[in-house]
């Protein structure tokens, strides 16, 4: 039987990656594209581990989702399809 435990381990260390290397003063943060550009691609990861949760363990997600995980699949849209509309002050 599957389960969502590789796609929950993925988000960990994704989530770790973001916390490691991204940088911490906001002032470098919105002056560097490449800190920029890496944190959106870890946060567009994160959003499709977690549709992908959504869509192959419905029960699980049901039972253990929360408003926080489907705005962060909403952010993985945003992020896939409208890159331009990227406000990194909210990020």
């Amino acid at each position: 039987m599957s389960s969502p435990k590789p796609n929950l381990s993925f988000i960990l260390g994704t989530l770790a990656s973001i916390r490691s290397n991204t940088p911490h003063d906001k002032e470098i943060f919105m002056t560097d594209p490449n800190a920029q550009d890496a944190t959106l691609m870890r946060l567009q990861d994160i959003g499709e581990q977690l549709s992908r949760i959504r869509d192959k363990f419905p029960e699980f997600y049901e039972q253990h989702g929360s408003d926080e995980w489907h705005k962060l699949i909403g952010l993985r849209n945003i992020i896939s399809h409208g890159y331009r509309e990227i406000d990194f002050e909210i990020i």
